[in-house]
């Protein structure tokens, strides 16, 4: 190829995942800095793509200096006996660095069982804990994993035909919060946009 750049080949140091549901844009030289349990869970996660029969979705991510994002897909089981609505199973699909997928693969994980209420109980250094820490410039994974955990409980109650002025007060949103500042894209967000535009078309309607 003469002494031009081998762009059909990466180098043999570099850690690469290339699946249908992980695609790891960012390329990380070698592993130092990851612990071994968040080596071990990207190595060997079972709980990618989208489970059978999922009704809530979710997205958050960056795109700014290197994207990196995730989807969440789950399972939720309708309230019973005036209980509130539970995350049966969950999915998700990355994008980015290990960091990322380790998260997003570990909040399935945590979610799975607990109600809305347990579920966004859940803070980024619950999931930072679960993979035995992130190197100090991956820590935006961990929050992009507990906003998509927000956005699934948003996306359950859009789906079910709530208000805009229920969701407010069901799942305020901060947005000069760190958490809002650092996803660049959130569905939460776009969900609450969509519900404002459309209010605003009902009430200019019936004027």
């Amino acid at each position: 190829m003469g002494d031009g750049r081998d762009v059909f080949h990466e180098p043999a140091e570099r850690a690469l995942i290339r699946t249908a549901d992980v695609y790891q844009t960012n390329l990380d030289e070698g592993v130092a800095g990851y612990s071994d349990t968040l080596l071990s869970i990207v190595a060997n996660f079972t709980n990618s793509g989208k489970p059978e029969g999922y009704n809530a979705e979710s997205m958050v991510g960056k795109s700014k200096r290197g994207e990196v994002a995730l989807r969440l897909f789950a399972v939720v089981g309708e309230p019973e006996d005036g209980g509130e609505p539970r995350f049966l199973r969950a999915g998700f699909k990355t994008r980015g660095c290990l960091a990322m997928t380790a998260c997003a693969s570990v909040i399935c994980t945590m979610i799975e069982g607990k109600t809305f209420t347990e579920a966004l109980a859940i803070a980024p250094d619950d999931v930072k804990a679960a993979v035995d820490g992130v190197p100090y410039d991956k820590a935006h994974t961990t929050v992009f994993a507990v906003e998509g955990v927000r956005g699934l409980v948003g996306d359950w109650y859009y789906r079910s035909g709530i208000t805009l002025a229920e969701l407010n007060e069901k799942l305020p949103c901060d947005t000069s919060s760190v958490a809002c500042l650092l996803c660049e894209h959130c569905s939460l967000r776009d969900t609450r946009l969509d519900m404002m535009v459309d209010e605003a078309r009902a009430k200019a309607a019936n004027a």
